[in-house]
């Protein structure tokens, strides 16, 4: 079996005229999201063998704060400009080919509205909004990467900010 965990970034400052949208930060809401929904992913096991992000501030941002909880190294974190660019499914599952030979859990940190499309293309049923800061954990019944097919994955989680903060 294979797990891929999509990751939308945190919450961020607003767009501002003075600085790029590949430049804008996370803001003390998405800092704090990140370390809670790392720390439920932590509690449950579900670590990464390889983390790949998008090479945006904000997607690095929540990559390391993920990584820190999740005792990942921050060296070994995989920046793709595709992530930040926007992939089509068949070059995402090229790329989980080419890079998770090796692995069985991939974590991606990237941006919406791919991580929304992606998660509607690998799973046989995702109809969720994804906020900042959603994880969506999807299980593959497959040997290797190269064995997915769009439209197979199941739902294994899908974690997100506010379902810990409703009461």
């Amino acid at each position: 079996m294979k797990r891929l965990i999509l990751v939308r970034h945190a919450k961020t400052e607003g767009i501002r005229y003075d600085i790029s949208d590949y430049q804008r930060n996370l803001i003390d809401r998405g800092i704090s999201d990140s370390k809670l929904i790392a720390n439920k992913l932590f509690l449950k096991n579900n670590i990464p063998d390889l983390m790949i992000s998008s090479p945006a501030n904000r997607a690095i941002e929540t990559s390391l704060l993920f990584a820190n909880v999740l005792h990942y190294p921050l060296d070994k974190i995989e920046q793709n400009d595709d992530l930040y660019d926007g992939f089509t499914t068949h070059e995402f599952l090229d790329l989980l080919h080419k890079l998770g030979k090796d692995h069985e859990t991939i974590m991606v940190v990237g941006h919406n509205p791919s991580i929304e499309y992606l998660a509607f293309n690998l799973t046989e049923e995702f109809y969720h909004s994804v906020p900042t800061c959603t994880v969506i954990g999807i299980d593959f019944q497959i040997q290797n990467w190269s064995d997915i097919e769009a439209r197979t994955g199941k739902l294994a989680f899908y974690e997100y900010p506010k379902k810990y903060k409703e009461v």
